[in-house]
């Protein structure tokens, strides 16, 4: 037997912080016990996607991890992304090994194009790409991470069909 977690926390994404899933992760249940066996997420590449995307409006300057995050979520080699963005593949290493910072214009070109390349996949969360032109990139402090809350909602496609995407239920600096 499966059911809706209303809250569940998932924390092996790759990111040094949790997101949280509203009304989303499914557990699944021993019917006889009532024990839970295991839960799952639906959808991960939607959602590595939409997670993507969402981080890239929050204004917290990136963490070594989350440039690794963003690369992988892209389906790119450190050397191919350090390559499109025309940067040295040691100091692209040196970001996502939190050897060195990524200063505020590098960081600005990472995350747009993760947008870039990832937009198609998550139209439904409406967000402008343009936002990040004027973006300031905010320091981030020791221990401080995004609060990052998402859901899954109920879209309608241009056809008959009705589907399930995620969307970010909350994002917070």
């Amino acid at each position: 037997m499966f059911r809706t977690i209303a809250r569940y926390e998932e924390a092996g994404l790759g990111l040094p912080y949790p997101v949280v899933l509203i009304d989303a992760a499914e557990e699944e249940i021993d019917h006889q016990t009532g024990e839970r066996i295991g839960v799952s997420i639906p959808d991960l590449d939607g959602l590595v996607a939409a997670l993507t995307v969402s981080r890239a409006f929050s204004p917290i300057q990136l963490h070594g991890s989350e440039v690794r995050f963003i690369r992988r979520a892209v389906g790119m080699s450190a050397k191919q992304l350090a390559s499109a963005l025309q940067i040295d593949p040691a100091t692209f290493s040196r970001w996502e090994n939190d050897k060195q910072s990524v200063g505020e214009w590098a960081d600005k070109q990472v995350r747009m194009f993760a947008i870039l390349l990832l937009q198609g996949h998550v139209q439904e969360l409406g967000l402008d790409p343009k936002e990040i032109v004027g973006m300031r990139i905010r320091p981030r402090q020791d221990g401080e991470w995004p609060k990052v809350e998402m859901h899954r909602v109920h879209r309608r496609s241009d056809g008959p069909a009705e589907t399930d995407v995620w969307d970010t239920h909350k994002l917070a600096a």
